[in-house]
Protein backbone atom coordinates (compact mmCIF):
# COMPACT_ATOMS: atom_id res chain seq x y z
CA UNK A 1 0.00 0.00 0.00
CA UNK A 2 2.57 2.66 0.85
CA UNK A 3 4.46 1.69 -2.93
CA UNK A 4 0.85 2.71 -4.50
CA UNK A 5 0.77 6.06 -2.07
CA UNK A 6 4.42 6.56 -3.58
CA UNK A 7 3.91 6.17 -7.06
CA UNK A 8 0.56 8.46 -6.67
CA UNK A 9 2.29 11.55 -4.75
CA UNK A 10 5.14 10.90 -7.52
CA UNK A 11 3.02 10.78 -10.29
CA UNK A 12 1.19 13.84 -9.45
CA UNK A 13 3.91 16.60 -10.21
CA UNK A 14 4.78 14.88 -13.57
CA UNK A 15 1.10 14.88 -14.13
CA UNK A 16 0.92 18.73 -13.27
CA UNK A 17 3.79 19.63 -15.56
CA UNK A 18 2.04 17.69 -18.37
CA UNK A 19 -1.60 19.95 -17.96
CA UNK A 20 0.52 23.25 -17.56
CA UNK A 21 2.59 22.42 -20.51
CA UNK A 22 -0.51 21.91 -22.14
CA UNK A 23 -1.98 24.80 -20.88
CA UNK A 24 0.69 27.20 -22.02
CA UNK A 25 0.71 25.30 -25.56
CA UNK A 26 -3.34 26.41 -25.96
CA UNK A 27 -2.00 30.03 -24.76
CA UNK A 28 0.71 30.36 -27.26
CA UNK A 29 -2.01 28.95 -30.06
CA UNK A 30 -4.97 31.09 -28.98
CA UNK A 31 -2.35 34.18 -29.27
CA UNK A 32 -1.41 33.53 -32.80
CA UNK A 33 -4.75 33.49 -33.65
CA UNK A 34 -5.65 36.34 -32.55
CA UNK A 35 -2.61 38.16 -33.53
CA UNK A 36 -3.27 37.08 -37.33
CA UNK A 37 -6.47 38.04 -37.37
CA UNK A 38 -7.17 41.09 -39.65
CA UNK A 39 -7.60 44.74 -38.08
CA UNK A 40 -10.32 46.41 -39.41
CA UNK A 41 -9.77 49.59 -37.42
CA UNK A 42 -7.57 50.35 -40.60
CA UNK A 43 -11.13 50.92 -42.23
CA UNK A 44 -12.88 52.92 -39.93
CA UNK A 45 -9.98 55.68 -39.22
CA UNK A 46 -7.91 56.08 -41.70
CA UNK A 47 -4.29 57.62 -41.41
CA UNK A 48 -3.97 61.32 -41.20
CA UNK A 49 -1.26 63.00 -43.70
CA UNK A 50 -0.24 65.67 -41.53
CA UNK A 51 0.45 65.51 -37.87
CA UNK A 52 -1.07 68.77 -36.36
CA UNK A 53 -1.06 69.27 -31.97
CA UNK A 54 -4.06 70.96 -30.61
CA UNK A 55 -2.26 74.14 -30.02
CA UNK A 56 -2.17 73.94 -33.98
CA UNK A 57 -5.80 73.33 -34.69
CA UNK A 58 -6.16 76.38 -32.24
CA UNK A 59 -4.14 78.67 -33.96
CA UNK A 60 -5.44 78.02 -37.16
CA UNK A 61 -9.03 77.62 -35.60
CA UNK A 62 -8.87 81.12 -34.80
CA UNK A 63 -7.33 82.56 -37.46
CA UNK A 64 -9.55 80.67 -40.50
CA UNK A 65 -13.07 80.92 -38.51
CA UNK A 66 -12.63 84.01 -36.16
CA UNK A 67 -9.98 86.73 -37.96
CA UNK A 68 -10.50 85.46 -41.48
CA UNK A 69 -14.27 84.67 -41.38
CA UNK A 70 -13.78 82.16 -44.21
CA UNK A 71 -17.03 81.73 -45.92
CA UNK A 72 -18.14 78.46 -45.47
CA UNK A 73 -18.84 75.56 -48.78
CA UNK A 74 -22.11 74.01 -48.34
CA UNK A 75 -21.44 70.23 -48.22
CA UNK A 76 -24.40 68.13 -47.74
CA UNK A 77 -22.19 64.95 -46.71
CA UNK A 78 -20.19 63.95 -43.81
CA UNK A 79 -16.81 64.41 -44.57
CA UNK A 80 -13.90 62.03 -43.00
CA UNK A 81 -10.12 61.89 -43.60
CA UNK A 82 -9.31 59.90 -46.46
CA UNK A 83 -12.18 61.24 -48.10
CA UNK A 84 -11.56 62.73 -52.04
CA UNK A 85 -13.00 66.07 -52.50
CA UNK A 86 -14.99 66.54 -55.71
CA UNK A 87 -12.95 68.95 -58.03
CA UNK A 88 -15.95 71.78 -57.61
CA UNK A 89 -14.97 72.48 -54.06
CA UNK A 90 -12.55 75.68 -54.04
CA UNK A 91 -9.71 75.12 -52.13
CA UNK A 92 -7.50 77.62 -50.67
CA UNK A 93 -4.07 78.25 -49.11
CA UNK A 94 -3.22 78.72 -45.53
CA UNK A 95 -2.25 82.59 -44.64
CA UNK A 96 1.26 83.70 -43.91
CA UNK A 97 0.54 84.41 -40.55
CA UNK A 98 -0.41 80.51 -40.06
CA UNK A 99 2.33 79.24 -42.26
CA UNK A 100 4.82 81.39 -39.85
CA UNK A 101 3.04 79.49 -36.84
CA UNK A 102 2.18 76.29 -38.22
CA UNK A 103 4.66 75.18 -40.87
CA UNK A 104 3.52 71.68 -41.77
CA UNK A 105 0.33 73.61 -43.70
CA UNK A 106 2.30 75.16 -46.20
CA UNK A 107 2.12 72.84 -48.81
CA UNK A 108 -2.02 71.97 -47.84
CA UNK A 109 -4.59 73.73 -48.74
CA UNK A 110 -8.48 74.07 -46.75
CA UNK A 111 -12.10 74.69 -47.26
CA UNK A 112 -14.30 75.62 -44.60
CA UNK A 113 -17.84 73.68 -44.42
CA UNK A 114 -19.97 72.99 -41.30
CA UNK A 115 -17.66 75.27 -39.09
CA UNK A 116 -15.15 72.73 -39.80
CA UNK A 117 -12.09 73.45 -41.24
CA UNK A 118 -11.00 70.58 -43.79
CA UNK A 119 -7.10 70.62 -44.55
CA UNK A 120 -6.75 68.79 -47.73
CA UNK A 121 -3.86 67.47 -49.69
CA UNK A 122 -4.05 68.70 -53.33
CA UNK A 123 -1.90 66.19 -54.55
CA UNK A 124 -4.73 63.95 -54.18
CA UNK A 125 -7.64 66.23 -52.81
CA UNK A 126 -8.13 64.08 -49.95
CA UNK A 127 -8.82 65.02 -46.82
CA UNK A 128 -5.59 65.17 -44.58
CA UNK A 129 -7.45 66.61 -41.29
CA UNK A 130 -10.33 67.80 -40.16
CA UNK A 131 -9.96 70.34 -37.29
CA UNK A 132 -13.18 71.17 -35.65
Amino acid sequence: MSAWVTMRTDGLPAMKREVLAIAGAICLLVSAVVAQTPSHDKELIPPRSIRLTAEDNHIIKEIVLKDMRVSQVPHNNDIKIGDRIPEDIQLQNFPALIVEKVPQVKTYKFFVTQNKIVVVSPQDNVVADLIQ
